[in-house]
């Protein structure tokens, strides 16, 4: 039985103007001693017998471009099998599928679509996430209900990222979506994700 596809897009970090690019990297801290574990990797790991995981390494995630995405997301549109796919996505991961999906015809069956932590507009909104070239129509956000009946919004209340507004806009336009609300998990940093697991799992 050939696996189960799911498309996952990671977040990124996007600037107006390079003083903003040099501003964000001159008052980042690291520790290069931490090692952070991903629920993106402990996904990939627990459904590795049953599922294919297809991780574009999108460029300049740092700078990130929608344009330059697009591209290569679309350069992994030919791996995709004939059988319905899973999209995550994550942070502007979310953004880019939002845009991507209302902007261009995408011929691809999707058995669900998961939005993790998203960010959708900058408007009225104290955000460390900011969109650029990524903005969007969010009107227009309603045209995926018709690409996919199986949408899962995952948000969390204290997320200092991309404030949970973002997620409840998305769910006035996506009505019939499913929307899981955390209370404490801030901008969902978790080494494990057990309540999309089991949700992915029932992917038809």
């Amino acid at each position: 039985m050939d696996k189960k596809q799911i498309i996952f897009i990671r977040g990124g970090e996007t600037f107006d103007n390079k003083e903003d690019f040099y501003k964000y990297f001159t008052e980042l801290e690291i520790d290069p001693y931490k090692k952070r574990t991903s629920w993106r990797d402990w996904l990939n790991e627990i459904l590795g017998e049953t599922h294919e995981f297809l991780t574009p390494n999108m460029p300049a995630r740092e700078n990130a471009d929608y344009k330059v995405w697009k591209i290569w997301f679309e350069k992994y549109l030919k791996f995709i099998k004939n059988d319905p796919i899973i999209l995550i996505g994550y942070s502007l991961g979310t953004t880019f599928l939002l845009k991507y999906l209302t902007e261009n015809s995408f011929s691809e069956k999707i058995s669900q679509i998961h939005l993790v932590a998203s960010c959708v507009t900058n408007e009225g909104i104290t955000s460390l996430e900011r969109l650029s070239t990524f903005e969007f129509d969010i009107d227009k956000i309603n045209k995926i209900a018709n690409l996919c009946s199986d949408i899962h919004l995952w948000h969390s209340e204290d997320d200092d990222c991309a404030p949970y507004l973002n997620s409840v806009i998305i769910n006035e336009h996506l009505p019939e979506s499913n929307f899981h609300t955390f209370k404490d998990k801030g901008h969902l940093f978790m080494e494990t994700f057990p309540e999309l697991l089991e949700i992915v799992k029932q992917a038809k």
